[in-house]
C-alpha cells in the first residue's frame, strides 16, 4: 500500500470507538497491546514489560513488520537499539530515543519511511495511576487506561511520564515541520496539545 500518509495508533480508551475499517484506510504504526484489536502495518515495542505481556500475540502476528528491542523474542524482527540522548533520530534502524513513550519511537520510524503526514488516533494522553512516573507497578483488576480492560489487567507496567513524553513529542513536531511534514492529532478528547488538532481525510 503506497501512501504519503499514515496513522500512528495509540492505545488509549478512545480507540474503542474507532472502527478497524478506518485503521485499514492507510498504512499504520501500532505498538504494545494493539494486537488485541488490530494488526498494523508496522508493529513496535521497546518496553520489556510490554513485550513480555504481549509476546504470544507478537509471535502469532501474520503480516506486521516487527520492530522490537533487541534480544527479546525468537521471531523475525528489526532490532531497535535505544540511546539515552534526547534527540529525534533520523536513522532509527541505527538508533532510537525512546522518549518515554513508544509512540515517539513510531514517529521516528514514520519519518524514516518517508511519510509526510502522520495522523494520531487513540493518543488520549491521560492516565489513572498512583506513584511516581516510570515506576514499575502491578495493575490490579481491569485496565481503565487502554482500549481493552484486559490490556494490563493484573500485570506489571511502568507508570507513564507525561511531562517527558511531551518533551519528546515537541522534538517530533519540530523534526516534521522543519522538513515540511506534519503530525495531526485526530484523537477524540485527547489532552495532548503538542500537535495540531484535526481529523482524518474523508
Amino acid at each position: 500500500m503506497k501512501s504519503d500518509s499514515c496513522i500512528i495508533i495509540g492505545n488509549g480508551p478512545s480507540l474503542k470507538n474507532v472502527p478497524n475499517s478506518i485503521l485499514e484506510s492507510m498504512p499504520t504504526f501500532g505498538s504494545n497491546g494493539i494486537l488485541l484489536k488490530f494488526e498494523p502495518s508496522y508493529y513496535v515495542a521497546v518496553n520489556p514489560l510490554a513485550i513480555k505481556r504481549f509476546a504470544p500475540r507478537i509471535k502469532n502476528s501474520l503480516k506486521a513488520h516487527l520492530f522490537l528491542a533487541p534480544n527479546t523474542l525468537d521471531v523475525r524482527y528489526v532490532p531497535l537499539y535505544s540511546m539515552p540522548t534526547p534527540l529525534f533520530s533520523y536513522d532509527p534502524l541505527n538508533w532510537v530515543y525512546e522518549g518515554y513513550t513508544v509512540t515517539f519511537v513510531c514517529m521516528q520510524l514514520a519519518f524514516y519511511f518517508g511519510f509526510t503526514r502522520v495522523y494520531l488516533l487513540g493518543v488520549d494522553h491521560h492516565y489513572i495511576f498512583s506513584g511516581p512516573p516510570n515506576e514499575e507497578n502491578k495493575w490490579e483488576g481491569d485496565d481503565p487506561n487502554h482500549f481493552d480492560p484486559d490490556y494490563f489487567k493484573n500485570a506489571f507496567w511502568n507508570n507513564p511520564d507525561l511531562a517527558q513524553s511531551e518533551r519528546s513529542y515537541a522534538l517530533a513536531r519540530k523534526a516534521f515541520e522543519n522538513d515540511g511534514r506534519s503530525i495531526i492529532n485526530c484523537t477524540s478528547n485527547s489532552l495532548l496539545t503538542v500537535f495540531e488538532k484535526g481529523s482524518l481525510p474523508p
